[in-house]
């Protein structure tokens, strides 16, 4: 027989909205930059900025009805195999597809980097999260996130990005290597039999809108990534 998860505690219902803002605002970054990356052809600026809005919808749509329909703790593993592993893999395809390569390819290094600011506001969220008791502690700058660096580093970081090659590789090694240590720790702090056993366990995976953390802001920031890499790799330094 599966194994139901534990309870959960929600947040308050403004930490929730301002959740669903950076939400909002992680969505509203990846279509601006799609736009501004086709720009000299506004038709086709246009029509692939709707195609990608169709497909985040659907996307997130696929996503969310699992989570609401509860069948993902009959699955192995209560299903987050599949959640997380469906977000990496299509993160990872946008951010080495020919989109990912075009956006790459015209969208300023500054932006690039500075898309990953939202890291920071988030990370505050997550705080106030662990306080409510909604999410354990080792998802915070408390325990074994430290991933408001790279919001930090990101905002630090932007001034400087479109000349410096350097500072914009040090934002992007930094704030890659934080986000495979989110990673780490939101697989060992959900109730899985190899799991660290923290308490409260997280559970935003299986509750909706929180479940929304995975696919925008972990999968956000690892196409951001990407897409800020081949960027880097593709482009002659500034003199």
């Amino acid at each position: 027989m599966p194994i139901a998860p534990p309870s959960f505690q929600p947040a308050n219902t403004v930490s929730v909205a301002l959740f669903g803002m950076i939400v909002a605002g992680v969505i509203a970054a990846l279509l601006w930059a799609i736009h501004h990356a086709f720009r000299a052809n506004p038709a086709q600026a246009r029509a692939q900025t709707s195609r990608t809005a169709v497909g985040i919808t659907v996307w997130l749509g696929s996503l969310g009805a699992l989570v609401a329909s509860g069948a993902m703790p009959r699955l192995p593993f209560l299903g987050l195999p599949f959640f997380f592993g469906g977000i990496i893999l299509v993160s990872g395809w946008l951010g080495l597809s020919r989109l990912g390569g075009h956006l790459a390819a015209n969208v300023p290094l500054a932006a690039l980097v500075g898309f990953q600011a939202f890291r920071l506001p988030l990370e505050l969220i997550l705080h106030a999260w662990v306080e409510s008791g909604t999410i354990p502690e080792t998802m915070t700058w408390s325990g074994k996130n430290w991933d408001i660096i790279s919001g930090v580093t990101a905002l630090l970081a932007v001034p400087f990005a479109q000349k410096h090659r350097a500072i914009a590789w040090a934002a992007n090694v930094i704030g890659l290597g934080l986000l495979l240590n989110v990673m780490r720790v939101a697989l060992l702090s959900a109730p899985l039999p190899f799991g660290w056993g923290v308490k409260p366990p997280l559970l935003v995976a299986f509750h909706l809108p929180y479940a929304l953390i995975g696919p925008v802001c972990v999968g956000g920031a690892l196409t951001g990534h990407l897409v800020l890499t081949r960027a880097l790799l593709r482009r002659a330094p500034l003199t």
